[in-house]
């Protein structure tokens, strides 16, 4: 007797033999799989990269220009004189406040978390017209530039137009 192997009944209809082999990868499969996921993640790091850059100087020179608005709105409110102090050798800037109580009168840092130094991130300098710029209680407030920007010479210009306004952010190319 001839024994006939087991039969069995494909989906279309037709007459299948069942095989012991299981459905996988081979090995050239895999290779090649590995491989594009492999050039795909080499052409994206670049991308992200640049992008995490770019956020970074963005949001380090919204941090700066809100910081000068913070200062501008307490001089008004508590009718006293804040400075804004820049070191631009070591990329740090910070918030004081006029305390006419100590002897002698002078200006010392605010209370809070906004009167801590605050340090730009790594890759990133500035520049500026003045290493200190002081909001009075009348609204109005020195003049000046500061220029944040990365190691290709782009980012942000802020503009601080002295009376009564607001902080001005502007984008420069290559001026670094």
């Amino acid at each position: 007797m001839v024994q006939k192997a087991e039969e069995t009944i494909l989906p279309i209809g037709k007459k299948g033999h069942r095989n012991n082999y299981h459905n996988a990868f081979t090995l050239i499969e895999l290779v090649l799989i590995t491989l594009i996921i492999s050039i795909l993640i080499g052409l994206s790091t670049p991308l992200f990269r640049r992008s995490f850059s770019d956020l970074t100087l963005k949001d380090s020179s919204y941090t700066i220009s809100k910081l000068i608005n913070y200062g501008q709105e307490k001089a008004i409110l508590e009718r006293k004189n804040f400075k804004m102090n820049f070191d631009f050798q070591s990329g740090k800037y910070w918030l004081l406040e006029w305390d006419d109580l100590l002897d002698p009168p002078t200006y010392k840092r605010i209370a809070g978390k906004l009167g801590r130094v605050f340090t730009l991130p790594r890759g990133i300098s500035f520049r500026g017209s003045k290493n200190e710029v002081v909001f009075y209680p009348d609204g109005h407030s020195d003049e000046g530039n500061i220029d944040i920007f990365n190691a290709k010479g782009e980012g942000y210009r802020i503009t601080i137009k002295g009376f009564g306004s607001r902080v001005e952010i502007k984008e420069v190319k290559g001026e670094g």
